[in-house]
């Protein structure tokens, strides 16, 4: 189970915001938990905050496997239109690549 502080820590860390979400305060997002409790979640969603800060892989997501300057590890994604897959390590072979991961929060 998180603790308050597991919780604060990363209200700080989405308040930023991302390229596709706004800042948000801290003070919002917890005046938000105490009007809405579990209320926040889609309707359809079987986790709840807590729920996701406790999982173990939230915690491994939290810890930086690349760094700054870094090779990038080889990975295969499929295509949009699903026909076929992709891989990086074809991609960097003929051009630059930039990878850019939006938020989910």
């Amino acid at each position: 189970m998180p603790t308050p502080r597991d919780i604060l820590g990363y209200m700080r860390t989405v308040s930023r915001g991302s390229p596709v979400d706004p800042r948000w305060s801290v003070g919002g997002m917890v005046l938000s938990q105490l009007r809405h409790g579990r209320g926040n979640a889609p309707a359809d969603s079987p986790l709840t905050l807590q729920d996701v800060i406790a999982s173990e892989d939230y915690r491994n997501l939290m810890t930086a496997k690349v760094g700054l300057g870094d090779t990038a590890p080889d990975f295969e994604l499929p295509r949009i239109d699903g026909d076929e897959t992709v891989r990086l390590g074809t991609l960097l072979a003929t051009q630059p690549v930039a990878l850019i991961f939006g938020s989910y929060t």
